[in-house]
């Protein structure tokens, strides 16, 4: 078995899932696009899903190295951007990728598939916010609550900038560290008797 090979046939598989979605998306199509027999494909993949849990993994595996741990040595925020643009980042870089894991209209198989991927990136999240907590960085929260509602801020923001050109992604990362942090409220101004802190 090659690596090449195998290779081949991952790219080939976010081509056509990008492009014709999972669920129209068959077999077929990937060893059309990938350049190889049948025979072949079931030397490397059992199914379709097999090939997209392979993806999947690829993404967190990746994610995994573009998220780095805080160092309390430099200013966290700024730690906190930069990660989050390498994730913006990413996901214009493999704007297949991204298509793929945020479809909206997926048969049942496929979305149990993306709904473990995103418990996997979930317990990241929540391992983050936790040792925030931890160090002194962050407030007392419901960390399950706020890693799905942070992700899902992120995920909405990719879908958005998907057939954007020329996206600033580290004005974007600052953005959402800001809302993440201050929330919306014009700081100083009041507001139906409520100020703002």
């Amino acid at each position: 078995m090659s690596v090449q090979t195998r290779g081949r046939l991952l790219r080939a598989a976010k081509k056509v899932f990008s492009e014709k979605g999972y669920y129209n998306a068959q077999i077929s199509h990937i060893i059309d696009t990938a350049g190889v027999a049948r025979g072949t494909f079931y030397l490397y993949f059992k199914s379709k899903e097999e090939i997209l849990k392979e993806i999947l993994k690829e993404v967190v595996s990746e994610l995994r190295v573009r998220i780095k741990v805080i160092d309390l040595k430099r200013d966290p925020v700024d730690q906190i951007v930069e990660n989050i643009q390498r994730v913006l980042d990413f996901a214009l870089e493999e704007k297949e990728l991204a298509r793929i894991v945020l479809q909206r209209n997926c048969d049942p198989k496929l979305f149990s598939t993306i709904e473990e991927f995103f418990d996997e990136v979930t317990s990241m999240v929540e391992n983050s916010l936790r040792k925030g907590i931890d160090l002194g960085l962050l407030r007392e929260c419901d960390t399950s609550v706020l890693a799905k509602a942070l992700i899902g801020a992120v995920k909405e923001v990719i879908v958005g900038l998907l057939d954007k050109k020329d996206v600033d992604t580290k004005k974007v990362a600052r953005d959402l560290v800001d809302l993440g942090l201050r929330g919306i409220w014009k700081g100083g101004e009041s507001y139906g008797g409520f100020r703002a802190v």
